[in-house]
């Protein structure tokens, strides 16, 4: 008697869908909020991705146009405006701007060599190019290219599983108006290593107006 009881409340119950939306909204609404944050946080992430990469291009496209020399207060200020495109409020962001050359070593052999490098926030300047030669393209000889590359730090807003990331993009722009793109250090203005067309009688170093007899 008692197990035919249970059968028929069984059945009872199993057949009734009353209170079936209520059970499948509990169930389903904590994974539809998830996916609604989570859609936030991916969006964002490749947002700043894509604003990190026009304001790495923009940095790049401006060097390339230079036709004098640039200085500290020159890339001082190419940070500052890099951080202003790419909403950086923290100040958390760095570049790094590398001038490169293609010439003809002591034996006649074409080679890529380092002009001049300079970091801003907190990244050293290249002393050589093993890190970065991988990443410059195809030149010819008596080329210059300016490599800027930046570091853009992001941090999820929800924790969704997405962990916080550090944005590394290039952009490479060879010089539009001038041969050569030179950086003055203060005591000297660095322009080629081949002495090429707007470059310094020694091949090098131009020194300044202060320092010329």
């Amino acid at each position: 008697m008692k197990t035919l009881m249970n059968k028929r409340f069984g059945a009872k119950f199993t057949g009734k869908e009353d209170g079936g939306v209520s059970v499948e909204a509990v169930l389903v609404f904590p994974l539809l909020i998830w996916a609604i944050t989570a859609t936030f946080v991916f969006f964002d992430a490749f947002k700043t991705l894509h604003v990190s990469q026009k304001a790495t291009y923009t940095v790049a496209d401006m060097l390339s146009r230079e036709t004098a020399a640039v200085d500290d207060d020159y890339l001082t200020a190419m940070h500052e405006m890099f951080m202003y495109l790419s909403k950086d409020e923290a100040a958390t962001s760095s570049i790094r701007v590398t001038v490169v050359e293609r010439g003809l070593d002591d034996s006649g052999n074409e080679e890529t060599t380092l002009v001049w490098s300079e970091g801003l926030n907190g990244v050293l300047p290249y002393a050589n190019l093993s890190i970065l030669e991988d990443r410059i393209p195809l030149m010819m000889v008596g080329d210059q290219l300016v490599v800027v590359e930046s570091e853009h730090e992001w941090a999820p807003t929800f924790a969704v599983g997405l962990a916080s990331y550090r944005f590394r993009e290039v952009g490479i722009s060879r010089p539009r108006f001038a041969p050569q793109l030179c950086y003055d250090d203060g005591t000297d203005t660095i322009c080629s290593n081949s002495g090429g067309s707007g470059g310094s009688s020694d091949g090098d170093v131009i020194p300044d107006d202060g320092d010329s007899t």
